[in-house]
């Protein structure tokens, strides 16, 4: 009985030998690669970055923010003209959303009123600074502005121009928004923007040094602009 066993035991293992000879037979299935998989993904996304120039239009409205009120009203402002760069930025090919926007500017600020001693129309140049959102969508993009400028006050309308009581300096912070229309290397640009000035016109004791005067300009900017793509 014992040879027996020991025969048969013999026989399984020479068996099982020449099975394992067998390319096709596996003791233990193929395990399946985790990683394999990752060779197939996508490459992540490459975004780059976007210079443009192009020149700006606006239709503005001008008032101030005087304090006596003078009895100020809105003076429309149809001559006003830009200059401006733009770089958006790919932000380490990450968020291609970010971009820096600069220029020149000459336009026209002022108010009406209701009193003939008040009320001017300024010629002035401006310089803004600021950073510009987008958003990319199909062959459009949603903008979303802020940003600062300075400006300098070259003439007046009023009669004998201005005094040494006025103020020929501006700066302040401007914010607004607007859409573009993407179309081969060209963006049509329009945009509403609001200007908050932070430098009255006039020094306060302009009129008299007992009562004295502050009128802050504000101006809504209405605009249409053409860019290019320089690369």
């Amino acid at each position: 009985m014992k040879r027996r066993l020991i025969l048969l035991f013999l026989l399984l293992c020479s068996g099982f030998a020449l099975r394992a000879q067998d390319p096709d037979f596996a003791v233990i299935g193929e395990l399946h690669d985790d990683f394999a998989e990752l060779d197939t993904l996508p490459a992540p996304q490459k975004y780059h970055s976007l210079h443009m120039i192009g020149f700006r239009y606006s239709y503005d409205l001008c008032n101030i923010s005087s304090m006596p009120t003078v009895g100020e009203h809105i003076l429309g402002c149809p001559l006003n003209f830009s200059v401006m760069f733009t770089y958006y930025h790919p932000m380490w090919d990450q968020l291609n959303v970010f971009g820096l926007q600069f220029g020149a500017k000459y336009g026209t600020m002022g108010y009406r009123s209701d009193y003939s001693d008040w009320g001017e129309a300024i010629k002035y140049v401006e310089l803004p600074l600021g950073s510009q959102i987008k958003i990319d969508f199909s062959r459009f993009r949603a903008l979303v502005n802020v940003g600062t400028y300075y400006a300098y006050k070259l003439s007046t309308d009023k009669a004998g121009g201005f005094d040494e009581y006025d103020i020929r300096h501006d700066y302040g912070v401007y914010v607004g928004g607007g859409f573009a229309i993407v179309f081969g290397r060209f963006d049509l640009q329009f945009e509403g923007n609001y200007k908050f000035s932070f430098c009255s016109l006039y020094h306060p004791n302009k009129y008299s040094d007992l009562y004295w005067i502050t009128a802050y300009p504000r101006n809504l900017s209405i605009s249409a602009g053409l860019f290019f793509h320089l690369w």
